[in-house]
């Protein structure tokens, strides 16, 4: 059993749900889940689902600061869009509470051809003409969509360029 510390005659757990209510949107609401790690490119699978679109969290983006400020009423709720905005970035938040990237500095915005070049380098483990092997076979999976890919995965951990 949790026991909470007694701050005057509130909880402690008493006092964070009276602060979040303060914060507008869904984090005055809910505690905040960071990204599914599908974002983050040093954590892309080569099976990750492709979306519509797809926002890449480059290394070195410092997501785990922006939710922080999110959840202390440092960012600026947008009621129109649902989206907060925070160090020039701009997240949604799932009902669950799951917060995704959008855009701003940092974060990529991919197609699905695109996300979906960007696994074929991925999964050739840094061998950029196996993963253009693998790419020539299927036609989705376009040049400009290959060097947009390309592009991104630059900045992933077993790029060897």
């Amino acid at each position: 059993m949790r026991e909470a510390r007694e701050v005057g005659s509130r909880s402690a757990d008493d006092v964070a749900d009276a602060a979040r209510k303060t914060i507008p949107g869904p984090a005055g609401k809910i505690p905040l889940k960071p990204p599914h790690p599908r974002h983050n490119l040093d954590s892309i699978r080569p099976k990750n689902p492709s979306k519509e679109v797809n926002t890449v969290v480059l290394p070195g983006t410092d997501v785990a600061r922006d939710l922080e400020d999110i959840g202390a009423g440092r960012a600026t709720w947008d009621p129109d869009r649902q989206r907060y905005h925070v160090n020039g970035r701009t997240y949604a938040v799932e009902p669950s509470g799951t917060v995704f990237p959008e855009a701003g500095p940092g974060l990529e915005q991919l197609n699905r051809a695109e996300y979906g070049a960007l696994k074929e380098y991925i999964a050739a483990g840094g061998d950029i003409e196996k993963a253009k092997a693998a790419m020539a076979r299927n036609p989705f999976l376009t040049e400009a969509a290959q060097e947009r890919a390309l592009d991104i995965f630059r900045h992933h951990k077993s790029y060897r360029g």
